[in-house]
């Protein structure tokens, strides 16, 4: 089979991006659109799906199954922290800060899987460090203790989706796309319904416009997105992949100023232009596929 083009990353992140903008529409609690969101693309997926890899169900292994399901817990704790971030600072910050998951995905594959880290990436993690801090710190004039909660969980959900991202590469070298996609995102779905439900954030009712909203979530940003991330990781590194994510903020935040006219503030510009050279810089390796 041929190998797919690496720059098919490119179309994923675009897609991811359209969740901030997208969220931003929502009125529902943070938890109620990150459950939907999963419910609405584990419908959409589960005929062709089945149809198509029902046999390989059948013979799942224990052991697969518990990765996926850690899987799907890291991508559930992900959408939860990050979502709740966008609706409490702003998309550039939460989207720049989100995108620091290579950092951590090069760390991990390290110390479990031996890769090997370079002063450079040393270097670029430091850097990176330096950028979230200094987003933090422009966040604090005024007392903004919201935005520095928002920033607080957008920089979580970067941690939470980099064990998400380092799974799947892993755990795609023996299943299928459509097998571990739609295991990750079933268990993902049956975590946020049950922190709603621990919470007390109502599932019901909404307007029929918050509902079109979880579901363009969900065929966006989760089919067309992560999917597409998800699908590439049995041809490329989970580094390789994560680093998609620094176009994410590019993205979003061009189109938050095109929509809202939300206008990234200078601590945002230089953190996220530290943070952004900072994992370039750190992830740059000769053996990059």
């Amino acid at each position: 089979m041929k190998k797919p083009s690496k720059y098919l990353i490119l179309a994923g992140t675009f897609f991811t991006s359209l969740a901030s903008i997208i969220i931003r529409f929502s009125q529902a609690p943070a938890l109620v659109i990150a459950a939907y969101r999963m419910v609405f693309t584990c419908v959409m997926l589960s005929i062709p799906v089945y149809i198509k890899n029902r046999r390989e169900f059948k013979s799942l292994n224990r052991r697969v199954l518990a990765m996926c399901m850690i899987s799907g817990i890291f991508l559930a704790l992900h959408f939860a922290s990050w979502i709740q971030s966008i609706q409490m600072t702003t998309i550039a910050n939460s989207t720049i800060l989100v995108s620091c998951s290579p950092v951590f995905v090069a760390g991990i594959n390290y110390f479990l899987f031996k890769e090997k880290i370079t002063g450079k990436m040393i270097a670029g993690i430091v850097l990176s460090l330096m950028g979230t801090v200094l987003i933090g710190a422009g966040s604090s004039q005024g007392n903004e203790t919201g935005m520095m909660v928002g920033n607080f969980l957008a920089f979580m959900g970067a941690v939470f989706v980099a064990g998400y991202f380092v799974i799947g590469g892993y755990a795609r070298k023996t299943l299928s796309a459509g097998v571990y996609v739609y295991l990750v995102y079933s268990i993902s779905a049956i975590t946020l319904v049950a922190m709603c439900l621990l919470t007390g954030a109502p599932l019901y009712p909404y307007p029929p416009k918050e509902y079109i909203l979880f579901f363009l979530l969900g065929f966006f940003s989760s089919i067309l997105g992560h999917t597409t991330f998800n699908y590439l990781m049995k041809y490329y590194s989970s580094t390789l992949i994560s680093v998609a994510t620094l176009i994410e903020p590019i993205y979003a935040s061009l189109m938050a100023f095109l929509v809202f006219t939300e206008i990234p503030s200078l601590f945002t510009i230089i953190g996220g232009i530290i943070i952004i050279t900072g994992i370039y810089f750190c992830l740059i390796r000769s053996d990059t596929p």
